[in-house]
């Protein structure tokens, strides 16, 4: 594993079982702090923050093809946790968890997937007309963020959450995404080629709660299923009248989720 411990997101509070949370694109750590309120003490909370948001650093060049580099800094932020840790992720985050389930060093006690989003399954199960959709919202924004539109990736969150999502969010989160989209192109082109089979799912050892917005995108809603169904230790909860922000817009539901996950009630 490559030293990257100078310039990777890692905060931590309180004692007990330990939680890594990992936030999707335009996002850092600070995203699960109202999940984290909800969920209260008796817990060792971890955040961190993927590669080119928060205070961790970028390390992809432009038109990088492969989750490696993510993996090495989940495996950074693991090793460092010191012990087993249960890893809470969303959308990009939780495509980046799974890539580390399957190819990473150091693996999780178990995983909480919200809104996890490897396209590439679709595919891989043949459902092409739902992988299309993806492909065309994707050519479109590459489209206008080479064309230098700013707020090209206005694309991407109205995809996931719907018409006008974008426009709907307060000027510094807008400010934000807009400043991290050149991040957020690499994210999708790293992300994109991640198409491991259903058996190297199957092969994914941890116990794992995949959560779906039950308003969300047939697209990340069909993923979900097929991911609950590849991962031999995986349920589905669907969270009804949520889309994909989740951890922002239902933290109390994820905090009792998580909570039944890393506690669950004696057989």
């Amino acid at each position: 594993m490559p030293d990257i411990s100078a310039d990777v997101d890692f905060a931590e509070r309180g004692q007990g079982p330990t939680i890594l949370f990992v936030p999707g694109s335009f996002g850092t750590g600070a995203g699960w702090r109202a999940v984290m309120d909800n969920l209260g003490g008796g817990y060792r909370f971890v955040t961190t923050s993927l590669l080119g948001y928060g205070a961790t650093a970028e390390r992809r060049p432009p038109g990088n093809v492969t989750m490696q580099q993510q993996t090495d800094a989940l495996d950074y932020v693991l090793e460092r946790i010191g012990e087993p840790a249960h890893v809470v992720a969303h959308s990009f985050g939780a495509l980046a968890a799974l890539a580390h389930a399957i190819h990473g060093e150091i693996k999780p006690a178990s995983l909480f997937l919200i809104e996890a989003n490897p396209l590439g399954i679709l595919r891989t199960a043949g459902e092409t007309s739902l992988y299309a959709m993806f492909d065309a919202m994707t050519q479109v924004y590459f489209d206008e963020f080479e064309a230098g539109k700013p707020d090209s990736a206005r694309r991407v969150i109205d995809f996931y959450e719907g018409p006008g999502a974008f426009d709907s969010f307060p000027q510094k989160v807008r400010d934000y995404i807009i400043a991290t989209t050149p991040t957020n192109i690499r994210d999708w082109s790293s992300g994109t080629p991640f198409e491991p089979s259903l058996s190297d799912f199957a092969g994914i050892e941890a116990d794992t709660v995949v959560v779906r917005g039950g308003n969300g995108h047939p697209a990340m809603m069909r993923i979900a299923e097929i991911l609950a169904m590849a991962i031999k230790k995986a349920r589905l909860e669907t969270i009804h009248g949520a889309r994909h922000f989740l951890p922002s817009t239902h933290p109390s539901t994820i905090a009792r989720l998580v909570r039944a996950h890393v506690n669950p009630p004696p057989s």
